[in-house]
């Protein structure tokens, strides 16, 4: 009778969600393994949460594969030769916050910094020093497919970061970003239905409901279906920012002894009002009329209107399909089509004009609307075989990305306003009339890229050899509102990969990498007198020496990087030009996985040196680049307490002092952050219950963070206060 009553549940909220496209976040539950006694045939082990829970270290929170393209997708993250890290779902669940998610995840890696990220507008962080756009986040190995935008993270089941530029992994994205990638792995269906809901609060008033639904079913189980929905509304901790959306993701998947699909459909929408921005100050504003940095205790905690606006839609379908041939020969094919609509964006960031802390704000109502669509095609060969006694895992493969933005050009009003950041605003017209215009293709990209690589592995195994080519050509197209071409580029290069690994023992392997990645010209900053106009593509490149010691139940990695890459400053001329290069070095340590038998550890630390060469009459030789800390470090610590189902967790994070500004004169100091939780799993009327508690910012530390993005030279960005997070996750 009980379980006749979960069916017929199940069974209505699944057909609402269908009909209705309405979500709520998700548990992020991972199933176990199970078996099928419906039939005797067995398949080869399904994914649960995007991986098999064997592939998962002790702890729960990093997994022991990862993604990695052509260089293959299953590939076992201790025996490959650059530096990446499988987060699972677990590492998500704990870093939820507001607006922040994704960001307070990525920063687990001490090698990925957040500076002036905060909310749907500034989605932006780097890597190993060097820029990374979230236009260029993989999903499930697929470029174009995500976009810059307040990032849902209920339906992934495993986040992968690799540091360093390497184009023959990541393959043909938008922006190219050269810092390293990102990867998100949608959840699959696994062997033991799911059906999980989670209520959420977080302060201050920010209600989250959610809902993971998933399936396997048909003979041998190999269709399954995987739901993730969820809704969100409320306040932040930020006054008078205000937040709601939903969004709803279908996964669904066919696996059988020769053959892999699956089909992804992803819908996510969210309404932003009141988001903080980035302060900034004009470079001859400082030393003049501001001669130091504001006390980030002392301004208030928003300087914008609660009317400024962002809003977007997201919609993203996803089909991948893969064949065995035979023992020796395997092909696929993936297709993607993304589509954002920005509806609504009537936002703009202060100028600090003085000491006494006084600012001018101005959102324009024109052009305030935008659109795109990303094309993806993708596909090629896989050859396994050998030569004596050596592997050989060949991927040829061909790349197509397109992507056209629509813009929306009509005058309307523009809402002047004066504040100050220790008192808030003092003067606030209201919101500008934003007429919807006339629309026009502002911009075209196609990137097409021919991809081969081969993965050696000789001597029994410890030894591991890559060499990779890409040849890529990218072509980009800017046009006025009367379609004239008023400016384009076209440029083709070949990118290598060429890594080694070789096992000193069981535990202990030194690897060894060098990497080019082909980058796409940046668009610049709507702040300059060229705005909107498109740079030429650029070439990064990086050489790593390091090394890994697997201890079995943890790991840990050890890497010295150098990387070089052209940059673009603002010029005295207020313009955006290429101007030198950047030069990245660092020493960067990772660990992850259980160290004692309660006791997890995720994090590491890095210690960089990035400055600038080559700089138009040598201005900015030898300066640090700006958002760059010499040292940053990160630890998560996990302790299953003796008491049955209570696990505590925190963190700590610090980032070392930044200059906020090429010429190196604004000095932000070193801050460091505590995060508190605690995680109880209990039976409730015999339902698997979880309640969890997550304090960030336990002692409410205010702090200035830079960044490195091309925007934000001579930008600030406060961080957010003490937030708490309360959920309860039963499973039905």
């Amino acid at each position: 009778m009980e379980t006749m009553k979960k069916k017929r549940l199940s069974a209505a909220i699944l057909a609402a969600l269908l009909s209705m496209s309405v979500s709520a976040h998700a548990s992020e539950k991972s199933a176990g393994g199970g078996t099928n006694t419906v039939d005797t045939y067995e398949l080869d082990p399904v994914d649960v949460e995007g991986r098999s829970t064997d592939d998962t270290m002790p702890g729960g929170n990093v997994a022991r594969t990862a993604s990695l393209g052509a260089l293959g997708e299953d590939a076992a993250v201790m025996e490959t030769p650059v530096n990446v890290t499988s987060y699972t779902d677990a590492v998500l669940k704990k870093n939820f916050v507001p607006t922040r998610a994704f960001l307070n995840a990525a920063t687990n890696n001490p090698s990925v910094q957040v500076g002036g990220a905060s909310t749907d507008n500034n989605v932006e962080l780097q890597i190993r020093g060097v820029e990374f756009n979230t236009h260029d986040i993989l999903l499930d190995g697929v470029p174009g497919m995500i976009m810059m935008q307040n990032q849902p993270t209920n339906y992934i089941g495993r986040m992968e970061i690799i540091t360093g530029p390497n184009a023959v992994v990541s393959g043909t994205g938008t922006m190219q970003s050269a810092a390293g990638f990102v990867n998100f792995v949608p959840k699959k269906a696994g062997p033991r239905p799911v059906f999980d809901i989670t209520q959420s609060y977080a302060s201050s008033r920010y209600l989250t409901t959610g809902i993971d639904w998933g399936r396997r079913f048909g003979k041998n189980q190999q269709f399954g279906i995987r739901i993730n929905t969820e809704a969100y509304t409320g306040r932040t901790t930020s006054p008078g920012e205000e937040l709601r959306g939903r969004d709803l993701y279908i996964n669904i998947d066919r696996e059988t002894a020769r053959s892999k699909s699956s089909l992804l459909y992803g819908y996510d929408t969210s309404t932003h009002h009141g988001m903080p921005e980035v302060l900034r100050i004009k470079d001859a504003n400082w030393g003049t009329n501001v001669t130091h940095l504001p006390s980030a205790s002392a301004v208030v905690k928003n300087f914008m209107p609660s009317w400024a606006l962002v809003k977007h839609t997201h919609r993203v379908y996803l089909f991948q399909h893969e064949q065995k041939f035979n023992e020796h020969i395997t092909g696929y094919v993936k297709a993607g089509l993304m589509h954002r609509d920005w509806p609504g964006y009537l936002t703009s960031k202060p100028w600090l004009q003085n000491d006494a802390g006084d600012y001018t704000l101005s959102i324009d109502g024109s052009s305030t609307m935008g659109k795109t669509n990303r094309r993806v095609f993708m596909t090629g060969v896989k050859l396994n075989f050998d030569t004596g006694a050596v592997n050989h895992a060949m991927t040829i493969g061909y790349d197509y990305l397109s992507q056209h933005g629509w813009s929306n050009e009509a005058t309307g009003t523009t809402s002047n306003m004066t504040g100050n950041i220790y008192r808030g605003l003092i003067t606030d017209p209201g919101a500008p009339h934003a007429p919807e215009g006339q629309w026009y293709v502002g911009s075209k990209l196609n990137n097409r890229s021919v991809v081969f690589a081969d993965a050696i592995t000789a001597l029994d195994g410890r030894l591991k050899l890559i060499a990779g080519l890409r040849r890529q050509t990218i072509y980009t197209r800017n046009f006025s509102k009367t379609g004239a071409l008023t400016k384009s580029y076209e440029k083709s290069a070949t990118t290598p990969t060429f890594a080694a690994l070789y096992k000193l023992s069981p535990r202990t392997a030194l690897y060894v990498n060098y990497a080019e990645s082909l980058t796409s010209g940046a668009t610049t900053p709507n702040t300059v007198v060229n705005k909107n106009e498109v740079m030429p593509p650029t070439k990064t490149k990086q050489y790593e020496f390091g090394a890994k010691w697997d201890m079995g139940d943890w790991g840990t990695t050890l890497s010295l990087f150098r990387i070089k890459q052209p940059t673009g400053l603002v010029n005295a001329a207020n313009y955006y030009v290429m101007d030198g290069e950047t030069r990245s070095q660092g020493v960067e340590w990772n660990i992850f996985g259980k160290v004692a038998p309660r006791l997890s550890l995720t994090g590491g630390m890095m210690l960089l040196d990035a400055k600038y060469e080559k700089t138009d009459g040598g201005v900015n030789d030898g300066n640090r680049v700006f958002g760059t800390p010499r040292f940053n470090a990160t630890m998560a610590l996990d302790w299953e307490t003796p008491v049955r189902g209570l696990n505590v967790y925190g963190r700590l994070l610090h980032m070392g002092s930044t200059y906020a500004d090429s010429k190196n004169r604004i000095e932000v100091p070193s801050w460091t952050r505590f995060d508190l939780g605690a995680q109880y799993e209990t039976k409730i009327d015999g339902y698997p219950t979880t309640f969890n508690l997550m304090i960030y910012n336990v002692l409410n530390k205010m702090y200035w963070s830079s960044t490195t993005v091309k925007w934000s030279d001579g930008g600030l960005m406060l961080n957010p206060g003490r937030t708490f997070m309360l959920s309860a996750a039963v499973s039905l």
